[in-house]
């Protein structure tokens, strides 16, 4: 009994017990915590590995590993507990966040990367099993593509491109057709014509936003042009850049618009790797067919066709509407378009039967809504040496053709609708009194309302593919098309009377012309990167870098 009621020893023994409880307690506190960290360490990782492949999702598995590899979570090798998913990711609002990644479709724009290893106990592993430490991670892209409205200088054959170039330019410069050529096999980077033009405006800071927001003359876009060329390219746009002088001024954001990359800093975009090579030329045509919304060109053709007397015509361009420019980067729904046009091709052909003595003058009116492409879908590159896919929905312009009179007022101004009168073609005069008068008019309009889906493979891009989209209501002869609508009014000595034969020897006088007038209308529109019920698109890169964690 005296043992028990002995209590010298107690503090003793108390701590010891006490000390044994908060030595188990302080080592499963410290494999929690241990634990803990290591979960954020796999966490950090596995984000890692999801972002560096969401930027190639045809390596992703890789890329993933190699991630895992260098933060120290996978030896070398083996990939035991790693599980990598690409597929696409729909930010859309309205999906639930848990749905909004579906493994294996298309287009591939995600990667959802999964890891686990047992995790390192120090303290418990005596008498615990190390538990299971997982994360997972989804990367997401989104695809910027390059991409223009191409224009159509590879046809080129002199002769109107000179007098349309030189009359938008306001230069006199005679270029041969081996100078065309080459100024058309000339590339230029985007961001390295960003680069100079920025030094010929004196601009040294800012963004590339920035300098988008200026105007530039187009002697200083040929002076920047000509800084990055060498050899007889660089001759050939150095006479144009002294030519042009300040004559005319573009502004630039109706040239490009950058997307997100409008926010570098000058004189730091060369390393995005967009695949962004232009060709001078069509830059530099594109900025004359931009140029500050009242352009107008007049030229004399000859054409050189028996019983054809003359042709002229006479081109106003105006600007784009806002919210497009002739080349973009960017994501799905970015939009590039051209400037809208119109067109006043006057002919006069010798007369014959009733007519004789009498030329026909054969006024066409040609109003041209700006054609039009939007970024449908884009993929990013697949493997080395990738380019990425996309697909471009394009409209060509809706066309109205038209036998009629404009006033010269009223046609260049783009803020109004031109009326078109009907137009005179013949005029008989007896003794000073008219005594046949040959009034017409006539209309064929041309529009594309569903989108044409352009596809450019990895290969079409890497090989500069140009695709054109071309209407399904496009007719063969588009003047004879027009002829064919041709309605006449006919006053004899005040009478209105509707002579039917007329008709018949009108369509025999003007029949044989219409190639001549429907080529002619082509040369007219291509140094304008323009085309009767066509557009062409290229796609120059498509770049997923900046992958960002959506899951």
């Amino acid at each position: 009994m005296s043992l028990w009621r002995d209590t010298r020893a107690n503090m003793a023994v108390l701590f010891a017990m006490g000390f044994a409880i908060s030595a188990l307690v302080s080592a499963v506190a410290v494999d929690g915590a241990a634990l803990y960290h290591e979960r954020r360490m796999i966490q950090n990782g596995v984000d890692l590995a999801a972002l560096s492949a969401a930027g190639n999702p045809g390596d992703a598995t890789a890329l993933a590993q190699a991630a895992l590899v260098e933060a120290g979570l996978l030896p070398v090798g083996p990939s035991a507990g790693l599980t990598v998913v690409t597929g696409h990711y729909d930010p859309d609002p309205a999906i639930a966040a848990a749905d909004r990644f579906t493994p294996g479709r298309a287009p591939l724009n995600a990667v959802a990367v999964h890891f686990q290893r047992r995790g390192a106990l120090y303290f418990a592993r005596g008498w615990a099993e190390p538990p299971e430490l997982g994360a997972m991670a989804i990367a997401s892209v989104t695809p910027q593509v390059s991409f223009s409205l191409d224009s159509r200088l590879a046809s080129l054959k002199g002769g109107i491109a000179n007098g349309v170039l030189n009359a938008l330019l306001g230069t006199n410069v005679a270029l041969d057709v081996m100078d065309y050529q080459n100024l058309l096999a000339a590339k230029v980077d985007t961001f390295a014509f960003l680069d100079a033009l920025a030094g010929q405006l004196g601009v040294t800071v800012g963004t590339y936003d920035d300098l988008l927001a200026l105007e530039a003359d187009h002697g200083k876009l040929a002076g920047a042009l000509a800084s990055l060329l060498t050899g007889v390219e660089r001759t050939a746009m150095l006479k144009l850049a002294g030519a042009a002088g300040h004559n005319g001024s573009v502004k630039l954001a109706k040239l490009f618009d950058l997307g997100a990359l409008g926010g570098l800093a000058i004189g730091s975009g060369n390393g995005e790797g967009l695949f962004t090579a232009i060709s001078a030329l069509d830059l530099l045509t594109a900025s004359a067919g931009l140029g500050n919304g009242d352009r107008q060109v007049s030229l004399a053709l000859t054409a050189g066709i028996p019983g054809l007397v003359s042709l002229d015509a006479q081109l106003a361009i105006g600007e784009p509407v806002q919210g497009g420019a002739w080349f973009a980067i960017g994501g799905v729904g970015s939009v590039v378009r051209t400037a809208q046009l119109r067109l006043r091709v006057v002919a006069e052909i010798l007369g014959s039967g009733v007519l004789v003595g009498a030329p026909i003058r054969l006024p066409l009116y040609l109003e041209m809504a700006q054609p039009e492409a939007v970024v449908g879908a884009a993929s990013c590159p697949s493997g080395a040496g990738g380019k990425g896919s996309a697909t471009i929905l394009t409209r060509p312009g809706v066309l109205r053709l038209m036998i009629g009179e404009v006033d010269d007022v009223r046609f260049g101004d783009f803020n109004t609708t031109p009326v078109v009168a009907p137009a005179k073609l013949a005029e008989v005069k007896l003794l000073g009194l008219t005594v046949l008068k040959v009034l017409a008019s006539s209309l064929v309009e041309i529009a594309q309302t569903t989108p044409v889906a352009l596809g450019f493979s990895s290969s079409d891009i890497a090989r500069g593919v140009i695709r054109t989209a071309r209407t399904t209501t496009m007719v063969s002869s588009l003047t004879g098309s027009l002829l064919g609508n041709m309605v006449l009014d006919v006053p004899v000595l005040g009478l209105g009377l509707n002579l039917s034969g007329l008709t018949g020897l009108l369509n025999t006088i003007l029949t044989p012309l219409t190639p001549v007038l429907d080529l002619t209308l082509a040369r007219l529109l291509e140094p304008l990167g323009l085309a009767l019920g066509e557009a062409d698109v290229r796609v120059y890169g498509v770049r997923c870098s900046h992958p960002v964690l959506v899951g």
